[in-house]
């Protein structure tokens, strides 16, 4: 698997780590279905997507711009954030955050998991509960 979803269940946080050094159309469509189906029930969620692992992606601009557009994985009402380590990365994100309609005050796109983790208001340690690839302790 080139991702995984780990849940804090305490915070309501739910934290997706890209592993792929490359996100593929592919790979970006399975994480999209994967994070709608697990944050369908429970919530509201706030959310960290860390893509500080990632360096590069086969997706096109234009290609953001029209996923910015559709209906977010996690629904929105509390802080979803975007770690990107990598210029191409985070450079996308923000593109991503400028088209969203929706994005408001919070969307954010940092550097760090840290500034991630001070946003949402989690630590590392509180994801104690593996959603994907299997149901184990993260």
């Amino acid at each position: 698997m080139d991702f995984q979803v780990d849940l804090d269940p305490e915070h309501s946080v739910i934290r997706l780590t890209m592993t792929a050094e490359i996100v593929t159309l592919e790979l970006a469509e399975d994480c999209y279905v994967r994070l709608s189906q697990l944050s369908s029930s429970g919530g509201p969620y706030a959310a960290i997507f860390d893509l500080s692992a990632t360096k590069d992606t086969t997706i096109t601009t234009e290609l953001v711009r029209v996923f910015a557009r559709r209906r977010p994985s996690i629904p929105t009402g509390r802080p979803r954030v975007v770690v990107g380590k990598h210029p191409v990365i985070y450079g996308l994100a923000r593109l991503f955050q400028i088209c969203e309609e929706n994005t408001g005050k919070e969307f954010e796109v940092v550097h760090t998991l840290e500034e991630a983790y001070a946003i949402v208001g989690a630590r590392p340690e509180d994801f104690t509960r593996r959603l994907f690839p299997e149901r184990m302790a993260a």
